[in-house]
């Protein structure tokens, strides 16, 4: 009797029009952190609103990042629009009441939401009197787990004791949350952090993040290696004061030369007072995420593995295939062996690190 394959797969577009089936592309995960300076908001920031909500969408669109942390996103209105033109994004928002609020953007064919809160509330006056971080919890549809700290810390303003006090808070807020946040294995920490990594803004003060960049065990900053090089992240200054810092689950997972500050001015016109006074700042990393799968049946005949195990899908070779059963042994099969010989239930194939099921029933 002919079996039938529900042939769950990520990537393949069109099963039977399609002549190279190479699944070999990198998993990556690609993360940017972007104030976007007041969105929504006429009376503070860029004036003209609609243009600066098509270049952040477009911005957005551009770089195509899997996770994106915003800070300053200002109204209802402008987090709806957003949204709505970013139908490939799932999204969360802080609810606390400060206008500038934080959110978190992620690609919805790679993770589903398992939960937004605030967290370290008993830090509030130290979190810029209630910007709490966005805790966001995500997964994978492997069934991985990652954790997402929106954070936007007090800024650097007033008197020279004003700034003395934003030093401390900033200080305070950023242990508070290294304390937090180095037990969980899949984390980053994303946002305006108002300070830079390799020494503070404040002149003559060591940089508040110091703690993070010491504890090379538990972390990972990313973006220290641009305050190293003396790189920018905002229009008008001249320090990094956006940054990205990962958990020890990206340990030696950051993709060499990819930590970046994004200049969008080469297709958003004025950017600076047109968009935004931060640069959006990007990394990516080696990390299996999952895309959502997409569910293909058909007949035994169409595929079959080769005698090293290599999936062939309608005589083409699907590159890097390797075959296992449910217990993680590796099947292989003898030259045009079919559907119909795999036992009933769930086979699991890797291509390229990507796993694809392969379910047989009668």
């Amino acid at each position: 009797m002919r079996t039938t394959v529900i042939f769950i797969v990520c990537c393949l577009n069109s099963i039977c029009q399609a002549q190279n089936y190479n699944l070999s592309s990198v998993d990556r995960l690609d993360v940017i952190a972007w104030n976007v300076e007041w969105l929504g908001d006429a009376n503070n920031g860029p004036s003209n609103e609609p243009i600066q909500m098509s270049n952040t969408i477009k911005v957005l669109k551009n770089y195509n990042a899997d996770v994106v942390g915003l800070c300053e996103i200002s109204t209802d209105q402008a987090w709806i629009d957003l949204t709505k033109n970013l139908p490939e994004y799932g999204g969360v928002r802080s609810t606390w009441t400060q206008t500038q609020k934080t959110a978190l953007l992620y690609k919805k064919d790679q993770f589903s939401l398992v939960y937004q809160k605030h967290i370290l509330d008993k830090y509030s006056y130290d979190f810029a009197s209630g910007r709490l971080p966005l805790e966001v919890c995500l997964k994978t549809p492997s069934n991985d787990t990652f954790y997402f700290w929106v954070i936007h810390l007090k800024a650097n303003t007033g008197s020279t004791s004003d700034k003395v006090e934003a030093y401390n808070r900033r200080y305070t807020a950023a242990l508070a949350l290294k304390t937090h946040s180095k037990s969980y294995k899949n984390g980053v920490i994303l946002g305006d952090w108002n300070d830079d990594f390799d020494q503070s803004i404040l002149t003559g003060y060591n940089s508040p993040f110091w703690g993070f960049v010491k504890d090379t065990l538990a972390f990972v900053s990313a973006t220290k290696a641009l305050s190293d090089q003396g790189k920018k992240s905002t229009v008008s200054y001249s320090d990094m004061i956006d940054h990205i810092v990962l958990t020890s689950g990206f340990k030696n997972r950051v993709i060499e030369d990819s930590v970046l500050v994004l200049n969008p001015s080469s297709f958003i016109s004025s950017y600076g007072s047109s968009t935004s006074d931060h640069y959006p700042v990007f990394v990516k990393t080696k990390f299996p995420v999952r895309r959502n799968a997409q569910v293909y049946e058909i007949s035994d005949d169409h595929f079959y593995f080769d005698v090293n195990g290599k999936l062939i899908v309608n005589g083409y070779e699907v590159m890097g295939s390797m075959v296992y059963d449910m217990w993680g042994r590796v099947r292989v099969f003898e030259n045009n062996v079919y559907f119909s010989d795999l036992n009933r239930g769930l086979n699991v194939v890797y291509i390229e690190n990507k796993r694809i099921r392969l379910k047989i029933v009668k």
